[in-house]
């Protein structure tokens, strides 16, 4: 069974965030996580949520912990996020 993740992240502005997390590809890539879908919320231009596929739970780990640390990840756009890894029920 796949795992996946839900990631939510507080940002400065959606649009200037999904241009960093786009950039950003490479390293998703290298941790074994894709793409599933992005969200934006309907109502604020500073929230903002992934689906991402996880291949790799370590690396994914990895990449989370090298995410919070490093701000020039996200182009200091993020102000907080939250991880949750996923099951279909």
């Amino acid at each position: 069974m796949d795992t996946q993740m839900i990631c939510h992240f507080e940002v400065t502005n959606f649009d200037d965030w999904q241009t960093a997390f786009n950039a950003d590809e490479e390293s998703r890539r290298d941790a074994g996580l894709s793409v599933l879908q992005i969200w934006r919320d309907a109502d604020s231009t500073t929230h903002a949520f992934a689906l991402l596929n996880v291949n790799d739970r370590k690396r994914a780990d990895a990449w989370i912990t090298r995410s919070n640390a490093l701000s020039s990840d996200d182009a200091s756009t993020v102000t907080s996020a939250s991880h949750y890894f996923i099951k279909t029920a």
